[in-house]
């Protein structure tokens, strides 16, 4: 089939496109899906120069894992059956496999421009995503608490 790339528009194209699993594959050989509303989730990288690059802004928003393999091995925590050397296995047999985690765990992602350097400094970082100034915002308001109560949460007394 030929396509008419002249009639296509970013409102009008049916089709999918998708990079085989594979060493090349910008996600590299693994990716940790989440829940999330955004379609974020971890991945390894064929590119591992790019963790020796101070900003690492070249993604188009998921995250670069630096050492993928034990964070799949520590997820799975199963060193019997997912060592990293039968993660690496697994990886090298399979074309596309999805493993899920026996135990779910809770996913926090966190995006700081600054942070403490362990000597009393704080070290400060670009806003690549503009967020800071919203945090600013929120932190001039008036300080409002509510609690929330679970529903199986009782008082106590």
């Amino acid at each position: 089939n030929n396509i008419d790339f002249d009639k296509l528009s970013p409102g009008n194209f049916p089709y999918m496109v998708r990079q085989e699993p594979g060493p090349k594959n910008a996600l590299g050989r693994i990716k940790f899906m989440f829940p999330n509303k955004h379609l974020v989730y971890l991945h390894d990288t064929p590119s591992r120069s790019l963790f020796n690059k101070a900003e690492r802004t070249t993604s188009s928003g998921c995250i670069r894992v630096e050492k993928p393999i034990s964070l799949a091995a520590e997820l799975l925590g199963d060193p019997m059956n997912w060592s990293e050397a039968k993660v690496e296995e697994r990886i090298s047999k399979a074309s596309n496999e999805t493993v899920k985690l026996n135990n779910p765990i809770t996913v926090f992602l966190m995006y700081w421009t600054s942070v403490p350097d362990g000597d009393g400094d704080v070290r400060f970082f670009s806003d690549v995503y503009s967020r800071d100034q919203a945090v600013l915002d929120g932190l001039r308001q008036p300080f409002k608490f509510s609690a929330v109560r679970a529903e199986n949460d009782t008082p106590q007394g």
